[in-house]
């Protein structure tokens, strides 16, 4: 289902708390001191300038009550990061929610994270990462049922292309269909899938969720290896061919770039 485009009081409350704030202070200084000067000795104009500087306040408390907003937002990002203990609690999340988990995760990996800005209805880009001079597109998929196919991967790569960007990154709280993987070997394009998803962000927790007492569950949220060629957090795997076949390793999320494995179960 197509998504609405996000409005202009949803993207200020995405933007640190200190944009508002500046806007606020920029609109009031406008109107309090600017316009004065504006008028200068002009009749007509200083009628106008005497008329809208008693409101300067008003775009101060209107920016305030945003910068406010946005630093109480702030802190449910991270409580949203902070919280997830399984991919079931990923897939529970609504797709806002999803969006923002996968944002503050790449945040606290040290990118520079941008919200879209409404380039597409569920076919663009939801968020551009920026870390050491190299641009990244995401497209954020929170799909409970459906695999992610080779299309959208495709139309993802188009972007990324037109876009002069450096990589795409698509993230799903599901599963990669083969032809999608196929795809996307060997292009600047990395699929993060449901179980990748959660060891990244049980990487970047800085609080361990509760334990429910379950030994399990436990062994769950034990923070996973990182890659010993690229230093990605790594995920956990079964052999399915081999003489290791149905034994579980840990393997590299960038698979089939980067081959990194360790032996080993969770």
């Amino acid at each position: 289902m197509p998504r609405s485009k996000e409005s202009n009081a949803e993207l200020l409350l995405k933007l640190p708390w200190w944009v508002s704030a500046l806007l606020g202070i920029l609109a009031f200084a406008t109107l309090r001191w600017g316009a004065p000067i504006w008028a200068g000795t002009d009749n007509s104009r200083l009628m106008f300038s005497k008329g809208i500087v008693p409101l300067a306040p008003l775009p101060l408390l209107f920016f305030g009550i945003f910068a406010v907003g946005s630093f109480w937002f702030s802190r449910h990002r991270r409580r949203l990061v902070d919280g997830q203990t399984s991919p079931e609690s990923i897939r529970n999340l609504p797709w806002k929610q999803f969006e923002l988990l996968v944002a503050e995760a790449y945040r606290r990996q040290g990118y520079q994270v941008e919200f879209s800005l409404g380039r597409g209805a569920d076919g663009g880009v939801d968020l551009t990462l920026r870390r050491d001079g190299r641009t990244s597109l995401v497209q954020c998929k929170q799909w409970k049922v459906f695999s992610v196919g080779a299309p959208v991967v495709r139309e993802m790569f188009g972007v990324m292309t037109a876009e002069h960007a450096d990589e795409t990154i698509i993230v799903t709280s599901g599963k990669f269909t083969r032809d999608a993987q196929d795809f996307a070997a060997g292009k600047p394009v990395r699929l993060i899938d449901g179980s990748q998803l959660l060891a990244l962000i049980q990487s970047v927790q800085t609080i361990s969720p509760a334990s429910t007492g379950d030994h399990d569950s436990a062994q769950n949220q034990m923070p996973a290896p990182t890659c010993p060629l690229c230093g990605k957090p790594m995920v956990q795997r079964t052999a399915r061919r081999g003489s290791n076949a149905g034994s579980q390793f840990w393997g590299c999320p960038g698979y089939p770039t980067c081959k990194g494995t360790r032996s080993g179960s969770a």
